[in-house]
């Protein structure tokens, strides 16, 4: 990396300025190495109060708007999945380097796709595994690899839902699962973990699902559980609920040989010491018991932009995280099918 690419100011955009889009907002506006030209959505009020509240250059309703700028180097999309394709597609072929928020795709052929796309344009483009930069994650995963659990196989159960206050947060989830579905959605961040964890791929999947809101599609499920089977005999479940009456929680637990690893948000703490951020509590038998506390943060979006940057400052090859990516979203969408057609689904 020469000195004058590290101190290249990158001009940068976002497009979907909802939900995960204004935290890709405020990450680009505070960076000291990007500079906010555009944001992009197109409901009117969402991306005029972004461009004044984040001090962007300029607005527009349309992603195609942006394409032909030069001064726009970076592209952050955080669009719904069904659109992931298209948008990275063109802009990759534009010259951009993307961050692009998970799921890669609705399905494997359009993730294909898209990084087909990479490989004939020679852009950069990540995708927003946020817990990558998790503190939390990457200690009980260090742990692990240090030999902690001692040798697999592990179980490893990853569960949580959410519990929609508001209207608006329901409504948000309700376009996520007739986007994807709610297992998908999230799942592919854990079933990530479980792949990195181990360092083993997964065999088979199964799947079971439950709607218990009228407005969930007939087709679809606002509830989930898909359970994995690894190459080195590794088990792991990962579950979510998103309805009005599914309770708001998260746990996360990692169980081997020599001990047991549980790891709570700082929100979650039982010891109620949340300002001590997340805990990690290591069990081994018969009682020992160490308490290690972790700084929170699950959206560190601003990380994940200095990892583009430095992606594309180093040339760094994108293949094995985007073939990470690939994986995980297979394991999901395979346990998503398994649930609907009640089977289980073998990967190898």
């Amino acid at each position: 990396m020469s000195e004058a690419a590290g101190n290249h100011i990158y001009g940068a955009a976002v497009i979907g300025c909802g939900g995960m889009g204004i935290q890709h907002v405020r990450a680009v506006a505070q960076h000291p190495r990007t500079h906010l030209v555009a944001v992009v959505d197109r409901e009117e009020e969402v991306r005029q109060r972004c461009q004044q509240e984040h001090d962007a250059q300029e607005a527009y309703a349309e992603y195609t708007d942006i394409l032909n700028r030069d001064d726009i180097e970076l592209v952050v999309v955080a669009t719904w999945p069904s659109s992931h394709r298209e948008i990275v597609e063109a802009l990759l072929r534009a010259g951009k380097h993307v961050l692009c928020e998970k799921p890669l795709a609705p399905n494997l052929e359009e993730a294909r796709s898209m990084i087909d796309t990479v490989h004939q344009t020679g852009r950069k483009l990540r995708i927003g595994y946020i817990l990558h930069y998790n503190q939390a994650y990457n200690k009980v995963t260090e742990m692990i690899r240090d030999g902690a659990l001692g040798e697999p196989p592990y179980i490893m159960r990853l569960l949580g839902g959410e519990h929609p206050i508001t209207e608006l947060q329901w409504s948000r989830e309700l376009k996520l699962i007739q986007e994807t579905s709610a297992g998908i959605d999230c799942g592919c961040h854990y079933v990530d973990i479980m792949r990195r964890v181990t360092g083993a791929d997964a065999v088979w999947v199964s799947g079971i699902g439950a709607r218990t809101e009228p407005e969930t599609p007939p087709d679809n499920f606002d509830y989930e559980l898909f359970s994995v089977k690894f190459t080195d005999g590794s088990a792991g479940i990962y579950e979510v609920g998103w309805t009005h009456h599914y309770r708001s929680f998260n746990e996360k637990e990692f169980v081997g040989p020599k001990g047991r690893i549980r790891l709570s948000y700082a929100g979650g703490r039982r010891d109620g010491y949340s300002e001590e951020g997340d805990q990690i509590e290591y069990y081994q038998y018969p009682g020992s018991i160490t308490i290690i506390n972790v700084p929170t943060g699950l959206k560190r979006v601003d990380e994940e932009l200095a990892d583009l940057i430095l992606t594309v400052e180093e040339d760094r090859d994108v293949r094995p995280h985007l073939d990470d990516a690939y994986k995980s979203l297979e394991i999901v969408l395979a346990g998503h099918q398994a649930a609907v057609e009640g089977r289980t689904i073998w990967l190898q």
